[in-house]
C-alpha cells in the first residue's frame, strides 16, 4: 500500500493513477501548466472531473461556450476559481500562465458542467485552539456532483486538521460513509513542512508521513490527521470519491473528547 508519494509538476500536464496506487474510486490526479498560448486538451470520458485553479488564468473551451477561471497568484493569495467537468465532456483549456489540479473520478451519468467562482466558495472556520483551520468546499458534499467532493484546508503554523481524527471507509450511513481521499500539499516556503498520521488498528498500519510541496498522500482507508510545522502555513487540496457524495466521517472514539 502506498501511503505517499511525490509530484513534481512539469510544463503540460503530470498525472499519477489512483489504480496504480491502490484506489478504486479516484482514477486520477494530476498538476496541468500551461504558458501563455499553450493548450491542453481534456476528454471526460466516463469520469467527472474537478478542476481547481492552483494559480493564474485560464480558459475552458466547451460545446461552442468560453468559461474564464483563475484569479490568484498562489494558493496563499485568495479564493479559489474552479470547474465540474461531468462525463461526456470535450474541453480545449487554454491560457496562462497558469498551474491548475485535476481530478478525476468514477461516474455514472452524464450532468451540467459548472464553474464554481469566489462568490460560490463555501468558505469554513472549523475547530478550535491549535486545531483551528480554514476549509473551502468547491465540489460540496450533497451538492450538484455524483460521487466527487473537491476543496481545500489552509493549515495555520502548527495547527492540526482532521481533528479529531475520523475515517469514511465503510459504506454505514448515517454513522460513516465509504469514501477515498487523496490530498495535495503546498507549503508557503520551500522549506515548509508539516506531518499526516494515518492508522488502521485493524490493519495494524500507524504510518507517519513527512509532508512538503507536492506531496501527495492517499487514503483508501484509516483514520488521518494533520499538523503543520512552526512557522510554516500548510495549505492542502483535498478530493474525496466514493459511494455518492454524502459525507460522513467517523471519528476516532479514543480521541473525540476534545470536541
Amino acid at each position: 500500500m502506498k501511503y505517499s508519494l511525490k509530484l513534481t509538476p512539469k510544463p503540460g500536464y503530470t498525472a499519477v493513477s489512483g489504480r496504480d496506487c491502490g484506489l478504486k474510486f479516484i482514477r486520477e490526479f494530476g498538476v496541468l501548466r500551461l504558458d501563455n498560448g499553450e493548450t491542453y486538451q481534456l476528454s471526460s470520458g466516463d469520469n467527472e472531473v474537478g478542476m481547481l485553479v492552483l494559480s493564474g488564468i485560464c480558459r475552458i473551451e466547451t460545446g461552442g461556450q468560453t468559461y474564464e477561471v483563475g484569479n490568484r497568484k498562489d494558493v496563499f493569495g485568495g479564493l479559489p476559481y474552479a470547474a465540474y467537468i461531468p462525463p461526456g465532456y470535450n474541453c480545449t483549456i487554454s491560457g496562462g500562465p497558469v498551474e491548475a489540479a485535476l481530478c478525476q473520478t468514477k461516474a455514472e451519468r452524464k450532468g451540467e458542467l459548472r464553474i464554481i467562482r469566489e462568490t460560490d466558495v463555501k468558505v469554513m472556520q472549523v475547530g478550535r485552539d491549535n486545531w483551528a483551520r480554514e476549509v473551502r468546499q468547491m465540489i460540496p458534499p450533497k451538492g450538484f456532483s455524483q460521487n466527487l467532493i473537491l476543496g481545500e484546508t489552509l493549515n495555520p503554523p502548527g495547527n492540526w486538521s482532521g481533528t479529531p481524527p475520523h475515517k469514511h471507509e465503510n459504506e454505514s450511513l448515517p454513522d460513516e460513509s465509504l469514501h477515498e481521499e487523496l490530498y495535495y500539499f503546498r507549503t508557503d516556503k520551500p522549506q515548509g513542512w508539516g506531518i499526516q498520521r494515518t492508522y488502521s488498528p485493524e490493519r495494524n498500519a500507524n504510518e507517519l508521513i513527512y509532508l512538503e510541496d507536492n506531496v501527495v498522500t492517499l487514503m483508501p482507508w484509516g483514520y488521518h490527521q494533520i499538523v503543520a510545522g512552526p512557522g510554516y502555513n500548510l495549505y492542502y487540496l483535498f478530493c474525496l470519491a466514493g459511494k455518492g457524495n454524502d459525507l460522513c466521517g467517523y471519528e476516532d472514539p479514543q480521541h473525540n473528547w476534545i470536541k
